[in-house]
């Protein structure tokens, strides 16, 4: 029976990961990165010179090579993304596994679910990205070596599985380097605890391992380092000058919380300050955690999303925060007193947590963060000018596909406009994107571009004067209206009489 009860956390953990990343999986049109995601090998382009062409590491193309032979359109959103939201969930379960082999199940429990709630972690897991891949592999990784340091069956192959996920994770990105802390800090406990084998034994085991490794990620990034093109090491530039979008984010506290608004913040900082009386057990998990710190907050202008590589060591550190809180109190009240407040402090907290992630991604009204809506006491969303900002994962849908075959079945010139991002509209709308000729202008509101005023006199002037041909709702609500148009400028278009 106490067996049983001890699975009641761990399912909970299943059905709030699972339903965090797969509920209205497919209600959000696709965005910008995952368009970029779905691409493929031109006609006679080969896949291995289409991935050394690419900006980032192979993984993701891959997956949606793979995909495409079973889904060739892509069309629906929800199949697309599911792999990827699969692996998202499986990082969580496999996290949970890895955290309970070296700090038991209590702190595992507590980080897994703080990290199946994060609302970055829920964003980047349920679009069609690197990310999920990268967490997933990332994780493997160290949970296999962990069970080669603690598992004497698996002392040797969970060595070489753990070089092999590592492997994997900086092929999904480079962001797959960040464990590395953790990693050596868990290969020289390996070292150490396997005496039973020669030291010479050992290290040819870690050598071999290791250099499988190596040997895996020279096969790709070799050619590619050779192949580089001047574009990307362009881009890689601008990325760390914060130059490579228009719209950057203010700050990474900002990114937090704008996946994680309200309260979490305060939670992640006062609890992971508690974790430092901990430090001879957390000392690892901290060296995790600065590296990738360091050198996104040092050395990049806007490290944007990429902060997810040190938030996951962060719930570890939230999690012996957690367990710190619940020793003083049991000092001040009592072993029974003690645990029905912090046992229902961590419950409250992590079910208004879970909450607050479900508000922003799964119900989708309004949409967060395009539009503003309560929570409890709070408004959120809608950001000001000042802080608008690319924002991936949340809620999304103003008929794009349908906006897509209505502009292809009803002809016009072939051009188009609109105020939404081109990376989005090109990929459901079969015309060329050019203001001046364009025939339909698609004006979409609360836009990811956050273009809401039109800046172009000819299209200010026509949508004044002439209604929309199309409107399309959503929920009950205008979220975008098509004007057909004549071709030319301001000045062309009134000549002609309009």
């Amino acid at each position: 029976m106490r067996a049983k009860i001890q699975l009641i956390p761990l399912g909970i953990l299943i059905l709030v990961t699972a339903w965090l990343r797969l509920a209205n999986l497919g209600y959000s049109d696709y965005q910008g990165d995952e368009i970029k995601a779905l691409a493929g090998p031109i006609q006679g382009q080969s896949l291995t010179n289409f991935l050394l062409e690419q900006r980032k590491g192979p993984a993701q193309f891959i997956l949606t090579y793979l995909i495409n032979f079973v889904h060739p359109s892509h069309a629906n959103e929800f199949l697309t993304r599911l792999p990827f939201a699969l692996a998202g969930s499986l990082s969580i379960y496999f996290f949970y596994r890895f955290v309970a082999l070296l700090y038991g199940k209590k702190i595992a429990i507590y980080a897994a679910l703080l990290l199946s709630i994060n609302g970055l972690f829920v964003g980047l897991t349920r679009i069609v990205q690197y990310q999920p891949l990268v967490i997933l592999f990332s994780v493997l990784a160290l949970y296999c070596i962990t069970l080669a340091l603690d598992s004497p069956h698996l002392s040797i192959s969970g060595l070489y599985m753990g070089m092999f996920f590592w492997a994997a994770a900086i092929l999904s990105h480079y962001d797959g380097v960040f464990i590395a802390p953790f990693a050596l800090y868990l290969l020289v406990r390996w070292y150490a605890a396997h005496t039973e084998l020669p030291a010479s034994i050992r290290r040819r085991h870690l050598a071999v391992s290791a250099g499988l490794g190596v040997l895996l990620l020279a096969a790709f990034y070799i050619p590619y380092f050779i192949e580089l093109r001047n574009s990307t090491i362009e881009y890689w530039l601008q990325r760390l000058a914060g130059e490579d979008e228009p719209i950057g984010t203010p700050s990474s506290l900002f990114t937090f919380q704008l996946y994680n608004p309200l309260l979490a913040l305060y939670l992640y900082i006062f609890s992971a300050g508690m974790s430092i009386l901990r430090i001879r057990k957390t000392m690892p998990v901290w060296l995790w955690f600065l590296l990738p710190w360091l050198i996104l907050e040092g050395f990049i202008a806007d490290p944007g999303t990429h902060i997810y590589t040190y938030i996951l060591p962060a719930t570890i550190l939230v999690a012996f925060g957690f367990a710190v809180l619940e020793s003083l109190v049991r000092r001040l009240v009592g072993e029974r007193t003690s645990f029905a407040l912090t046992a229902g402090g961590a419950a409250l907290a992590i079910t208004f947590l879970s909450a607050v992630s479900h508000l922003i991604f799964i119900d989708h009204t309004p949409e967060y963060p395009w539009e503003q809506r309560r929570i409890l006491y709070w408004t959120v969303g809608a950001p000001d000018d000042e802080f608008r900002v690319w924002a991936f994962g949340f809620p999304y849908n103003r008929q794009w596909e349908a906006i897509g075959e209505y502009v292809a079945s009803n002809g016009n010139n072939g051009y188009y406009s609109t105020n939404e991002n081109k990376s989005i509209s090109g990929y459901y709308v079969p015309y060329v994107f050019d203001i001046n000729q364009s025939g339909y202008y698609i004006h979409i509101y609360h836009p990811q571009s956050f273009r809401d005023k039109l800046a172009d006199d000819k299209i200010r002037y026509w949508t004044k004067n002439y209604p929309p041909v199309k409107t399309y709702l959503n929920e009950g609500k205008t979220v975008a209206e098509i004007y057909d148009m004549p071709p030319g400028n301001i000045g062309e278009v009134r000549s002609q009489g309009y």
